[in-house]
């Protein structure tokens, strides 16, 4: 929307450039270049791609908690001891020795009652919000490339017709200055065409200001060494436009709820919201694992004969958290309230794409009824011109 308001703007005013005794830049870069070299570039999409990567390794370490953990140990200490046992104070035992253990242990949750299914679907949605706001991180860096590009093309058609006013202008001028001299006409008339001609120069000057930002916001976008396009990167000349007719709102607003990203991301996170509150619900039951292992203790020097001490077991072992002190309630209570307030995000969202798509619809209506008048003005300008000529 934004894009057919800015052209309609342009061809408003290339309508009355037709020559240009100044010579304007003569770029090549066409939007579909420029569009292509942004996404290629600019170091926000780059960051957008880094976050679905990261989001990724964080549905990987989700999914690990469904898989079996082996655990190795293994130590060695110098250990001195002094025993006197209080049920016989005659007896004294004091020795020094190494002690040296190894084992492995094999650990397997069966059971957490759901939770590590519900954070894996929390995790894969959160995929989802990240491959959605990289989708809108374009949207939005199109929309900007679009717009300067666009303001480049109005810029320099402006100076088009600040070229064309001004060297009308001074023809004028130079015929008025040769009536002046033979007493045709009086001062005020040819200093009259001399006003018009500097203004117009003065036109010509801002138009150029104008273009040049442009240009150096549309470098920006396009991630170029030094915020700056050299003559054959700078944007090509307004051809022309095919007229189409303006979109209706119900129209817009109904591929808006279907395609906008952001509206997309909004839906995924309030999904893995969802999911977490399941996941810390799931913390009220019980964990249950199988749990297998081996062990082995070596303790040498002792004053009587040295130990070797070989352990093997297997069994289930459960925890169940009964009282955490108002821990788990409070998390739910503020996953919960996340939730809510993002649901509040979202209705924001749709009020501001209704408001955004009413404006650019006026934009482009006032434009489009500016360009045709504008035609009409061209019209009449071109036969002013042509009489002034024959006079």
């Amino acid at each position: 929307m934004k894009q057919l308001t800015i052209l309609l703007l342009i061809i408003a005013g290339s309508a009355f450039a037709q020559t240009n005794e100044y010579t304007l830049p003569e770029g090549t870069l066409t939007l579909a270049e420029a569009r292509r070299i942004a996404l290629d570039n600019n170091p926000g999409v780059t960051r957008a791609l880094k976050n679905i990567e990261a989001a990724q390794a964080v549905v990987q370490q989700a999914r690990s908690l469904w898989y079996p953990t082996l655990t190795a140990s293994a130590g060695y200490t110098r250990n001195a001891v002094d025993i006197q046992p209080d049920w016989n104070p005659t007896v004294r035992y004091k020795d020094s020795f190494n002690d040296v253990t190894a084992g492995l242990q094999a650990q397997w949750l069966l059971f957490d009652g759901f939770a590590r299914q519900a954070n894996v679907l929390s995790t894969k949605y959160a995929v989802e919000v990240t491959e959605q706001i990289h989708a809108d991180v374009q949207r939005l860096l199109l929309d900007a490339v679009t717009t300067a590009f666009s303001q480049a093309q109005l810029a320099l058609e402006a100076m088009a017709i600040a070229a064309q006013d001004l060297s009308f202008n001074r023809q004028l001028e130079s015929d008025s200055q040769k009536r002046y001299d033979v007493g045709a006409i009086p001062e005020a008339d040819l200093l009259n065409f001399s006003v018009r001609a500097l203004q117009a120069e003065i036109l010509f000057l801002k138009a150029e200001r104008n273009y040049h930002i442009a240009c150096t916001i549309l470098a920006q976008l396009m991630a170029v060494p030094g915020s700056e396009l050299v003559a054959d990167q700078q944007p090509v000349r307004y051809s022309g436009m095919t007229t189409v007719a303006l979109p209706t709102f119900e129209s817009e607003l109904a591929y808006a709820l279907r395609h906008r990203p952001d509206l997309l991301a909004l839906d995924a996170a309030r999904s893995a919201l969802q999911q977490q509150v399941r996941a810390k619900r799931g913390s009220y039951a019980p964990q249950i694992a199988a749990v297998a292992g081996v062990e082995y203790e070596n303790r040498t020097d002792l004053s009587v004969n040295d130990m070797n001490n070989r352990e093997s077991y297997v069994g289930l072992a459960a925890t169940w958290d009964l009282f955490t002190g108002g821990r788990r309630p409070a998390q739910i209570r503020e996953t919960i309230a996340q939730l809510a307030a993002l649901e509040e995000t979202y209705s924001e969202y749709i009020l501001r794409i209704q408001s955004g798509i009413r404006q650019s619809l006026e934009t482009a209506r006032v434009a489009f009824e500016t360009y045709q008048r504008s035609q009409q003005a061209y019209d009449l300008t071109v036969r002013i011109r042509e009489s002034s000529e024959i006079l």
